[in-house]
């Protein structure tokens, strides 16, 4: 799906291209005619045709400053990074190496290339206990961040606000709520739900599901949107003024045990529930969802995959990754 015309002679590099959401966003970017290229820690599941890729650690500063120097992007979409919360508690000291090292050699890598836009991948998450005003949050709301995960992302945002105008380079950054799809990790509740009905389903586990608190509410998307989002901003990069910032959510909060019946009412086999302690958070918030009108005003961007094709999407590829292992 072609959101943002052709791009012709940008060169948009995408860093963690590799991960969840980089397999979403490359065919994007390719189906607009820019030159793309990724770079990541691990193999790619497949390059679109015309995209390149190289397996590239952002701690490693001299491989990142070469290829940035020899590729001279005009974008960078900026999705490198520990992006579960979970992950961040239990190994705080390697979120903060990842998601602001990293970032920091970014950084210092873009520096040859003054005049392009960083496109910095944050989180809804930075809201934190902004949330407990009970409502969608707009830009303006204070990030008051609760984990270590959050913070990581709140403290990228202020480094590049202070960084990036010596050099000459646009900041937009982009905080994506919730998303879920095809080729998400199962640290993440929902690709938890799908996986472990998809193990049930084949005969590989008992039939009782593990869940920790339901009754919290979350702001989901499904990831063509927010790809979608990415791609649409980024092909209207021009426009946007240096240090914008833009929330990508639905503005529906949902509960986590609705997001559960419907998986459940798509399952094939019946199954138990039962709350798992581990999986419960302390101090949960218990409701946080974004209002994404700004979002709406600069690029016309709305959600178009229905909620229930989201589900059913989520719980297909479960089944189909499992499938392998079956054979």
């Amino acid at each position: 799906m072609e959101r943002i015309g052709r791009l012709g002679v940008r060169r948009i590099l995408v860093t963690g291209a590799a991960g969840f959401v980089g397999g979403h966003v490359l065919p994007l970017l390719a189906a607009t005619g820019a030159r793309v290229a990724g770079i990541g820690r691990g193999a790619p599941r497949g390059l679109p045709e015309g995209v390149t890729y190289e397996s590239i650690n952002l701690l490693d500063e001299a491989a990142l400053t070469a290829f940035v120097a020899r590729f001279r992007p005009t974008e960078i979409l900026h999705l490198a990074g520990l992006a579960s919360v979970g992950q961040s508690a239990t190994g705080p000291g390697q979120t903060w190496r990842v998601n602001v090292n990293g970032l920091m050699n970014l950084v210092a890598a873009v520096a040859a290339v003054p005049g392009c836009t960083l496109f910095f991948v944050s989180s809804g998450e930075v809201y934190g206990s902004a949330f407990l005003a009970g409502h969608a949050l707009t830009e303006e709301a204070e990030p008051l961040p609760r984990n270590t995960y959050a913070r990581s992302k709140w403290v990228g945002e202020q480094v590049l606000h202070d960084l990036l105008p010596r050099i000459g380079v646009k900041l937009v950054v982009l905080r994506p709520f919730n998303h879920i799809g095809p080729g998400q990790d199962e640290r993440f509740v929902v690709a938890s739900f799908a996986g472990q009905i998809a193990r049930i389903e084949a005969g590989r586990a008992p039939p009782v599901l593990e869940v920790g608190n339901l009754s919290s509410y979350r702001d989901f998307l499904d990831v063509a949107d927010v790809a979608g989002a990415y791609v649409d901003l980024i092909g209207r990069s021009e426009s946007l003024a240096d240090g914008s910032v833009f929330n990508i959510s639905s503005g529906v909060p949902r509960t986590i045990a609705s997001v559960l019946d419907g998986l459940r009412a798509r399952a094939r086999v019946p199954f138990e529930i039962r709350i798992a302690p581990e999986r419960v958070r302390p101090n949960e918030i218990p409701l946080a969802a974004g209002d994404a009108s700004r979002l709406h005003e600069a690029t016309g961007w709305q959600p178009r995959v229905a909620w229930d094709d989201a589900l059913t999407r989520v719980l297909d590829d479960a089944r189909a990754r499992l499938a392998p292992a079956e054979g």
